[in-house]
């Protein structure tokens, strides 16, 4: 091996531990860097032969170190997982907060609570049933029912605010997907331009698997990585991103609960679809908040299995008035023209809703005089309270309707609710697998710092003796006898 090789073997080193030194201290820069994953640099031996001579035969030399590469240490099948995950874990979360938000609305057990003010509004008419001649009696019946008439209205109001607050953020949410879209069909284009020039382009990716995870958790997007570095991004089976091209997506349909068919049975009218932009054709999303929400914002159904907000605003609708007739307005009025106001004077409907309109927003008291409360039967005289009793009786009938929807909402809360967290362990189980195969290890990095930093200082050293060979070989030999 020649001074030279040597000196040539040890300047690689110093460039190789040098870079392998910057990718180290990369790391530790963004220890804390969301999304960012650790490098490796990846050193290989230069060999080299050196010529026969005079003096001996050819031999290995040394050719010194080179970086072959710059690694990025992901997990394919790992960051797959975590965003198929985050898919799941998106649209369960999006569903279980519809109902949470639902189970607030109502305010189920509670004084102010749609059953306290039915409870509230049946005890009334006991009390006009015991004082039949009571004024005072009969107008706090008015009163109650007044009320309850607002609270069923109130409720169905909150109901399609929250329908209506759904409906915007899908809106907002499709047009984080074409954004999100554009991000990494542009990514794919800067990604394919560095490989080609032999950059590294680590970065670039882990900023596109930051997006792709994002496109996972809004729409259940699926990556396809080509050979040429690009993915392609699907979803339903279609292309969201291809290459360096992105399609959008368009949520369509009802723009108010109003215009979707919130009673069974089952009916499309009006469903909020997500559809292709440029084909109109259904997406099929099945994961991600976005299909979250959208399965929030269907029609109810006659199984009772529709949207969520639909559901409920059906079985208020549904506690007002209904085909079997067995709603509040239904059996109230019918026991109320079956009575008589004074002798001789038949009782009228005691409730009316608008033709057209949603039954619990257009329910309104139609008796506005204590004296056309129809209290008694017919024949039995001006003191008679027998009709306001059986009135009074038909609570647990009105009752058990609202106490099964609340029950039922009740239940279906609670599973959304164990359904989305059991979702989320599982995706943060997946996330804390990535991270520790992808993630900076401090501890580890700070021993790759020393070893490049040793290597480093040898190299310099070896620099250093080769020097001093030279020098004794130009300046010192052949000296003696000057």
């Amino acid at each position: 091996m020649s001074t030279f090789s040597a000196l040539n073997g040890a300047l690689t080193s110093l460039i190789a531990q040098r870079q392998a030194l910057e990718i180290a201290g990369q790391n530790i820069a963004n220890v804390n860097t969301p999304g960012y994953t650790r490098q490796r640099a990846n050193l290989q031996a230069i060999e080299g032969t050196a010529p026969a001579s005079m003096i001996g035969a050819g031999s290995s030399v040394n050719g010194g170190v080179l970086v072959t590469s710059i690694d990025r240490l992901g997990d394919v099948f790992l960051e797959a997982r975590v965003r198929q995950e985050t898919s799941s874990a998106a649209f369960l979360d999006a569903v279980a907060d519809a109902y949470a938000l639902l189970e607030s609305t109502i305010a189920e057990p509670g004084d102010k609570g749609l059953a306290a003010q039915l409870d509230t509004f049946f005890t009334s008419w006991q009390d006009v049933a015991n004082r039949p001649d009571d004024d005072a009696a009969r107008a706090v019946l008015l009163e109650n029912a007044n009320t309850l008439v607002a609270r069923v209205a109130s409720g169905y109001r909150a109901v399609e605010a929250q329908w209506q607050a759904a409906r915007s953020q899908a809106a907002a949410l499709a047009t984080d997907v074409n954004s999100a879209a554009d991000a990494v069909a542009d990514l794919n284009a800067r990604i394919k331009a560095i490989t080609v020039s032999g950059a590294s382009p680590n970065a670039l990716i882990d900023q596109r698997n930051q997006v792709l995870t994002q496109l996972s958790g809004l729409v259940g997007a699926e990556a396809r990585l080509r050979e040429d570095g690009t993915v392609d991004v699907m979803v339903g089976g279609n292309a969201l991103v291809r290459g360096e091209k992105a399609n959008h997506i368009v949520v369509e349909g009802a723009n108010t609960l109003r215009d979707l068919a919130v009673t069974p049975p089952a009916r499309d009218k009006g469903q909020v679809r997500l559809l292709w932009a440029d084909s109109k054709n259904d997406v099929g999303a099945t994961g991600g908040r976005l299909p979250g929400l959208l399965s929030v914002l269907a029609p109810a159904n006659a199984n009772g299995t529709g949207g969520a907000i639909a559901e409920l605003a059906g079985r208020l609708n549904s506690l007002v008035t209904n085909d079997q007739k067995t709603g509040l307005a239904d059996v109230v009025n019918a026991q109320h023209l079956a009575g008589e106001s004074r002798p001789g004077v038949g009782g009228t409907p005691f409730f009316g809703m608008t033709n057209g309109e949603p039954a619990a927003l257009s329910l309104r008291v139609l008796i506005t005089d204590v004296a056309d409360i129809a209290a008694g039967l017919p024949g039995a005289g001006a003191r008679d309270g027998s009709n306001a009793d059986k009135l009074s009786q038909l609570a647990n009938d009105v009752g058990a309707l609202w106490s099964h929807a609340v029950v039922d909402l009740g239940v279906n809360t609670r599973t959304a609710t164990q359904r989305a967290m059991s979702a989320e362990a599982t995706r943060a189980v997946a996330d804390g697998l990535l991270t520790s195969q992808a993630g900076v290890d401090l501890d580890e990095e700070t021993v790759n710092l020393m070893a490049y930093q040793r290597a480093y200082e040898a190299a310099a050293r070896v620099i250093t003796s080769v020097d001093q060979i030279l020098d004794t070989l130009i300046n010192r030999t052949g000296v003696v006898g000057r």
